[in-house]
């Protein structure tokens, strides 16, 4: 399998610097023009499936590279950002986070195998994803630098 892990594009609350956590979030025009940019960039790659976070910041990103390809994306659960709760005691922990990483990648190893596939996710929680494909620990993601709107990495 060939991960192409990204990040959405720029939302109207990441201009208000709002945590957003699990909230939807609204692409904003700098967004919007980062995802089809993404799609351009993307175009001439073969993608077999692209899944992405089922809040719509990440979606509505995932929708504009699909559409070069011909895809519908998958939205899923698994890839939503780290949830930040209400109260100190709701937040999502560390290791929960990473925890979902590990089942998310499961989840790509059973559904998309074999396959070259597209990740539209989110900062915090792409972080836990890049540590676990790196051998490290759930500690190791606050080291890293949260991606950029829009850039990729891959995995195979």
């Amino acid at each position: 399998m060939e991960l192409i892990l990204s990040r959405h594009g720029e939302t109207l609350e990441n201009q208000q610097h709002i945590l957003q956590g699990q909230l939807p979030g609204t692409l904003s025009p700098l967004g919007i023009a980062q995802a089809e940019r993404l799609a351009e960039m993307l175009q001439e790659e073969t993608i077999d499936n692209i899944v992405s976070s089922d809040l719509a910041r990440s979606y509505n990103t995932a929708v504009t590279v699909a559409r070069k390809h011909g895809l519908t994306p998958h939205p899923t659960p698994l890839l939503r950002e780290m949830d930040w709760g209400n109260l100190p005691p709701s937040v999502e922990s560390l290791d929960a986070l990473f925890q979902r990483a590990i089942d998310f990648i499961a989840y790509l190893k059973k559904n998309f195998s074999g396959q070259q596939i597209v990740v539209i996710g989110h900062g915090a929680f792409n972080r836990a994803i890049i540590a676990y494909l790196n051998g490290k620990k759930a500690i190791d993601m606050i080291d890293l630098p949260i991606m950029e709107n829009t850039s990729c990495i891959r995995f195979t």
